[in-house]
């Protein structure tokens, strides 16, 4: 009785003091600080000074005062650029509440002459709301703010929790393409600071969005329509960085980060001799008609170690400022980067089976360790100069830079039954190390002004030099086989077909670009705008590989060898793949020009326009093979209507609806006719790859309650005519799997989009949720009975249609980020969890086997504590549930009959797992400052 009691007392006690807090004698006084156009100030202050009480106003601009005792008050209230106001309450009784907002007027200065110049809060989430609201497109504006608290390095990890958008990641599981409503990264485009930037990708158009530091960004736009003035080729929409600008005073900022990634504790981290690698091949190094030895490639490169890494380090540090009375402005930021990311990966090669019963049959199963080394830079500058307030010229410079420095080791057991028996511990392996550097470069310069020639008359030009490069030199394959005899591993001998490949393209771009604008003093809300843009492109492409054999062909591992230094080989071809199809330059020139017209009508804002774009676009092989098409070419013409209104329900309300017409473009790589042995299947061209043709529609209702607070509700659709996607087929004497681009006839594309941003005093909320539908019928086949009743009767292959979504479509994903901020204390935190649904990864050639990605759930979490006014500390922890990304097709695997046989990871009786990557938590911990 006595330990109930107890207990009774101290659950009493620990009541009180939870609601102690919100129990006083004494009143209270909350509100709100608005200012003149009723925004929320956050940070105002609210004291009383008589009784030495105080606090500051929340993130919606409210505040609340306790323990105010019975009598009369002065409360004052301030708020730098605004008028302080003093006004006095009287609180009559006890546990009153008394409920007072407060409306600030900008405090002001009488002069004899006075020039007032407007300036935008540069990176704040009102700038955001401000831009998204007052845009001709529908468009998502995420600001440098907002990306300072997240727990996010690159752009590609911002990308991902913009509304409607996912990322593909790459084997470390870092982001890397953006997957736009459900579109695949082709039907997008990149832009800095609203020019077209080429990619250094050797395969594609799309940008690697991890290439970009998140911490030179002023904001990132994420256009989802477009309007005449844009280039027409972002059937999903474009993502446009814009970089640092000069700030009206001066201004110096930086952070500095430390790290680890806790995979490295768990599976070390694999390194190798980068050094030595020779950045050109032999046959580049000695002529065309050199035969090479072995003595040629370097040897330690392939001989990789384990290692404990040193921590990860993150910094960036820009300065700039307003000179010469605010007419010149200078900004030039740096950044980078040094980390170690590790993947822990399971892979299962599968085809579908032979007898009928149309589901994946398990052919190996591959254990897969990642280590890479990043190392990003990146460096720009911005200059402009206001001639006078008519004319005003600028130079925008900047250098990006990622390396990767990557080994993969991969340990195959054979599962298609040759001697594998899972319960004596028997099977046939394989084992593959590969060393990989890569190296990308993107360069961007341009110069551009802006002129007032009359009241009514205004011109913009610019001239813009980019150009991407990626170099992969002796991206370079150690190859052995082995064998488990009762669960113990034999000794290694070292297999055929060793490669050592040199990869290297350039793509350089050279636009100009011409925009007119009229808008006259009689018809003030009615804009005339023509322009042209004319592009030449061209790319060199550059492949050798070479192929070792071990001679003598034997060589055990303890006995022969027991590094790779110690083993002898045999160089099949001394000349190189001197006849590959990748050995070719390409071109491609862009003419465009557009009229639009921009008025407002019954309070709704109308912008409709034309753009027409003339592409030529070819390539020529270097060494083309007998009887083989050297050179190629196609010309055509786009003629691409645009609509976009929007009515103003509100000062604070619009509702939007936009209709334009894209394209997408193949690539180089794609129609060039090559055959490639890449690491999990061959891949080919495809010369007859035709461009992509799309309707897009899009209907939005925006509501902004606050500068920094949104509700937008929309939806879209998209009807796309010849889809490029990968497709998985098997052709050739061995029938063997080869992965090809195609069109595949005619897609929709319709979704949801609801987006949200709501703060309550310390706690504010963002979040958004995208559902999408697509569908597309392709051909599919299907290997049965040719008498369905007859068992025992012959297969044949039939061709049937298949239902499906498009290629890297997910039905559902979703954004959720709670934030806490106290002024008072200094303390921002942010918890954000992203949500991506099942989406189609890999196409399949047989009914019903495509590879879809299972949906995962990742969260992280940021803190910043303020130590003094222009110091803080930060902690951000990544992936902190450890997500897994898994692949699986939606079949049971397929098993002999009587088959005892267990496959290792395969547990589900209606699902395959094909994939299984782990990437662990990482840590960072900073100091960011500013003054």
């Amino acid at each position: 009785m006595k330990q109930i009691i107890y207990f009774r007392n101290i659950l009493s006690m620990t009541i009180v003091c939870l609601l102690g807090t919100g129990y006083s004698e004494a009143a209270t006084l909350k509100g709100k600080i608005n200012g003149p156009a009723k925004e929320p100030l956050t940070g105002a202050q609210i004291s009383i000074p008589g009784l030495q009480a105080g606090t500051i106003a929340g993130l919606d601009g409210s505040f609340h005062l306790n323990d105010i005792p019975v009598g009369i008050h002065e409360v004052r209230i301030s708020f730098i650029g605004f008028k302080e106001i003093v006004e006095t309450i009287e609180i009559k009784e006890e546990n009153e509440t008394m409920i007072k907002s407060f409306l600030m007027e900008a405090h002001l200065q009488e002069l004899k002459e006075v020039v007032v110049t407007a300036y935008t809060d540069k990176g704040t989430d009102t700038e955001a709301r401000s831009i998204e609201k007052k845009a001709a497109q529908t468009m998502n504006v995420v600001s440098a703010k907002t990306i300072a608290l997240s727990p996010d390095i690159t752009v590609a990890n911002v990308i991902q929790r913009v509304s409607g958008l996912s990322s593909e990641r790459s084997s470390n599981g870092d982001p890397q393409y953006a997957i736009v409503r459900g579109m695949d990264k082709r039907y997008s485009y990149t832009l800095v600071n609203g020019l077209k930037i080429p990619s250094p990708e050797n395969k594609n158009r799309y940008v690697p969005l991890d290439i970009f530091p998140a911490n030179l960004l002023e904001r990132l736009e994420v256009y989802k329509s477009l309007t005449a003035d844009q280039e027409g080729d972002a059937i999903a929409g474009g993502i446009n960085m814009v970089m640092k600008s000069a700030p009206e005073t001066f201004e110096v900022k930086g952070d500095f980060q430390t790290g680890y990634n806790y995979i490295n504790k768990i599976q070390g981290f694999q390194t190798y001799n980068a050094s030595v690698i020779q950045k050109l091949s032999p046959r580049e190094l000695y002529g065309s008609d050199y035969q090479a030895q072995p003595l040629d490639f370097t040897i330690k490169n392939l001989e990789t170690q384990k290692i404990n890494p040193l921590p990860d380090f993150n910094g960036s540090l820009s300065a700039g400022s307003r000179l010469f009375n605010k007419r010149l402005g200078l900004m030039i930021g740096l950044s980078g980067l040094n980390s170690y990311r590790g993947t822990k990966s399971t892979w299962f090669d599968v085809a579908t089976d032979r007898f009928g019963s149309n589901k994946p049959a398990l052919q190996s199963m591959q254990e897969r360790n990642y280590s890479t080394r990043q190392f990003r830079t990146g460096i720009h500058g911005r200059i402009d100069f206001r001639i006078n307030e008519n004319h005003k010229i600028e130079n925008y410079t900047g250098f990006y830079n990622l390396n990767l420095f990557e080994v993969r080791d991969i340990r195959q057991t054979m599962l298609d039954g040759r001697n594998y028996d899972d319960k004596a511990g028997n099977a046939i392996l394989a084992y593959k190390t590969r060393v990989k550097t890569t190296y990308q470069k993107i360069f961007i310069t341009n110069f551009q002004g802006n002129h007032k020639l009359s009241k009514s008359f205004k011109v913009h030009w610019s001239i813009a030099l980019s150009q991407a490069n990626m170099e992969r030199p002796d991206n370079a394959t150690f190859l052995r086989n082995g064998e488990l005899k009762n669960f113990v591993e034999q000794p290694q001998n070292i297999e055929r077909g060793n490669s050592r490949r040199w990869e290297h393209n350039q793509d350089k771009d050279i636009t100009g670009y011409l925009n007119l604008i009229y808008q006259s003093e009689k018809w003030e809300k009615t804009l005339l705008k023509t322009g042209m843009m004319f592009r030449n492109k061209n790319r060199d492409n550059y492949f050798n590989k070479y192929t070792f054999d071990p001679s003598p062909s034997l060589q055990l591992q303890g006995k022969d060898w027991n590094s790779y230094s110690d083993v002898q080989w045999d160089l099949i071809n001394p000349a190189g793949s001197t006849s590959d199809e990748l050995n070719y330059k390409a071109r491609e020139n862009i003419t465009a020009c557009y009229f639009l017209v921009k008025t407002e009508v019954l309070n709704t804002e109308v912008n409709v326009g034309i753009r027409v774009e003339n592409t030529y676009q070819g390539y020529t092989l270097k060494n083309p093979k007998e009887n083989q098409t050297a050179d190629s070419s196609q010309q055509y013409i786009d003629v691409s209507p645009s609509l976009s209104l929007k009515y103003k329900i509100s000062p604070i309300q619009n509702l939007r609806f936009t209709y334009y017409k894209a394209i997408s473009r193949p690539s180089f790589f794609e129609i060039v006719p090559y055959q490639l042995e890449d690491d999990d299947y061959k891949e080919a061209g495809n010369p007859g790859l035709q461009r992509v043709k799309a309707d897009n529609i899009d209907l939005r209702w925006e509501f902004f309650p606050s500068p920094s607070e949104q509700i937008l509700i929309g939806g879209f659709y998209k009807k796309i005519k010849d889809p490029i996607e990968y497709a998985l087929i098997r052709s050739g004497i061995n029938n063997a799997p080869m992965i090809v681009p195609g069109n595949y006839g005619t897609a929709f594309n319709t979704g949801i989009e609801v987006d949200f941003t709501k703060y309550f005093n310390k706690i504010g909320i963002r979040g958004n949720y995208t559902f999408t539908h697509s569908q597309i019928n392709t051909l599919k086949a299907l290997r049965t009975r040719e008498n369905p009743a007859a068992p025992a009767s012959n297969l044949i292959l039939t061709n049937v249609m298949q239902k499906r979504t498009l290629q890297g479509q997910a039905k559902h994903i979703a954004n959720i980020s709670l934030l806490f901020k106290d002024l008072k204390h200094g303390i921002e935190a942010q918890l954000a969890g992203i949500y991506t649904g099942e989406r189609l990864e890999v196409i399949s050639p047989f009914l019903d086997n495509d590879m879809y990605a299972k949906p995962v759930f990742q969260l992280d979490f940021s803190l910043e504590k303020k130590l003094w006014k222009k110091l803080e500390v930060l902690l951000k922890i990544n992936n902190l549930l450890n997500s897994p990304y898994e692949v699986y097709i939606k079949k049971p695997v397929y098993k002999d009959e009587g088959s005892t046989l267990n496959y290792p990871m395969q547990i589900s009786s209606t699902k395959t797992l094909v994939r299984k990557d782990q990437f662990y938590q990482s840590f960072r911990l900073g100091l960011r400052f500013e003054f």
